[in-house]
């Protein structure tokens, strides 16, 4: 079986997109509904949040970008509702929590769709921000849909040759998965980057609040494990080797030291896997109680909205009386 350096280093996406638990090639055929074509959908306000959508444009799975995205899923459950319906929702919850302005000239929901669908992107953004647009005038509100604005994103896009758009999806995933790289997340390609941030039916999410002390507490385990990643690299110059025009005794040569340095790794991916699966488990065992932080703060922050509502309905009643 074929060693490659990226896989050898995507240890913890190998879980993540249904792969094999091996220095393997990812095999599409080994996904569950492998060819589903997925969509990213980014909402931001200040609470910021990303979508991910199945081929019906049903949410599969939300995650928060930045706390007070946690502070808005804290209360709301999108999953399963049309990708129309979670904007809306998603706008309506963050004006119960007062993240809107009193008079809604400053607020601007900003939008950013990528689909594995050629094409769709523009009607699902039409789509959605009617719906957001349609909120905002039940509700007499002054607010704005804009697209997302992706300059920061210029420089990086022009040095990997993708879309500003991608180079936001590549951010994301490693932004959510800090044991990868980003030459190992660009070589995966879109399908992939998508089944990431959507992760596994069930799974625990690591909040936002924890992500910078994960990422330092794996940056470390990679240090502690450097000999493995040392020995992928090592193998896949081997492997580059033989594709060259050899003779039987150069590839037998070749290939022994590929079997000795790769009964050296085996034992190192194992315990560096082991120990990284605790890892996260740690991280998703405290995210939870972490979680219960962002609940306190949504309905706190919907009590006080709620009461900042009734003082001004109650002077707007005693000026019209």
């Amino acid at each position: 079986m074929k060693i490659t350096k990226m896989i050898c280093l995507l240890l913890a996406a190998v879980l993540a997109v249904g792969a094999v638990a091996s220095c393997a090639k990812i095999n599409d055929g080994n996904h569950e509904k492998g060819n589903e074509a997925l969509t990213y959908v980014s909402l931001r306000i200040n609470p910021e949040i990303e979508l991910i959508a199945d081929e019906n444009g049903n949410v599969v799975a939300a995650n928060a970008v930045n706390e007070d995205g946690e502070v808005v899923l804290a209360t709301v459950d999108l999953e399963g509702k049309s990708i129309e319906e979670a904007g809306a929702i998603f706008t309506e919850t963050a004006n119960d929590l007062g993240y809107f302005t009193p008079d809604g000239e400053k607020d601007t929901v900003y939008v950013d769709v990528e689909s594995m669908v050629d094409g769709a992107e523009t009607e699902l953004e039409e789509k959605l921000s009617r719906s957001i647009r349609d909120y905002f005038n039940n509700k007499g509100i002054n607010g704005k849909i804009a697209p997302e604005i992706l300059d920061q994103y210029a420089d990086k896009a022009a040095e990997w040759g993708i879309s500003a758009g991608h180079v936001k999806l590549v951010m994301r995933v490693l932004d959510a998965h800090p044991e990868l790289t980003d030459a190992e997340v660009l070589e995966l390609g879109v399908k992939d980057w998508m089944k990431l941030l959507k992760g596994n039916k069930g799974e625990e999410k690591i909040v936002v609040g924890l992500k910078d002390d994960y990422r330092t507490d794996v940056e470390a385990l990679k240090d502690e494990y450097a000999r493995l990643f040392e020995l992928c690299t090592e193998i896949e110059a081997l492997e580059a080797q033989l594709d060259g025009e050899l003779t039987d005794e150069e590839k037998s040569a070749i290939e022994a030291q590929i079997a000795e340095k790769e009964a050296e790794r085996k034992p190192l991916h194992d315990a560096y896997k082991d120990e990284l699966d605790e890892l996260q488990d740690f991280y998703r065992m405290i995210s939870k109680q972490a979680h219960r932080k962002y609940v306190e703060e949504s309905e706190k922050r919907q009590n006080e909205h709620k009461g900042k509502q009734s003082v001004k309905e109650e002077n707007t009643e005693a000026v019209t009386s």
